[in-house]
């Protein structure tokens, strides 16, 4: 009797353990947190500004701050003087953006950027006019914070 018993305690145990380990597969984690699903969402810091002649690394100290929100509007804040960077704000303030995950494109400021959010980085690259009338890319790289 007391095998019989035994057995029918490992059964319960191991129907138990499975039923715990299949609710688990459909808590992923992050799936029910929307800002997941827009990984764009959050805080950045610009770090690294990229054009034709050179790249310039920024000092954590002087990195100016990106906050993107789910609602379509990023917060940024100037960390030193007024920077003039193409296709980016130039002042402190709110402003509209809308991010295409799929096609990997953000608009914002009326302009349309290639947008690769890989990891705890962004690239964000955009084409402009050069002084020899050829066009010259530039890109801007965010670190998340």
């Amino acid at each position: 009797m007391k095998k019989k018993n035994v057995l029918w305690f490992c059964v319960v145990l191991m129907m138990a353990f499975g039923m715990s380990s299949c609710s688990s597969d459909d808590s992923i984690e992050g799936k029910n947190d929307p800002a997941s699903e827009i990984p764009i969402v959050g805080t950045w810091e610009l770090r690294t500004l990229c054009y034709p002649d050179g790249n310039t690394e920024i000092s954590s100290d002087q990195r100016d701050i990106f906050m993107f929100n789910q609602s379509g509007k990023v917060k940024v804040f100037i960390k030193k003087g007024k920077p003039l960077y193409p296709d980016l704000p130039n002042e402190d303030g709110e402003y509209d953006y809308s991010y295409d995950r799929e096609k990997q494109i953000i608009q914002l400021c009326g302009k349309t950027l290639k947008c690769i959010i890989s990891g705890g980085d962004m690239h964000m690259e955009g084409y402009h006019q050069g002084p020899d009338d050829g066009l010259y890319v530039h890109e801007f790289i965010f670190i998340k914070k």
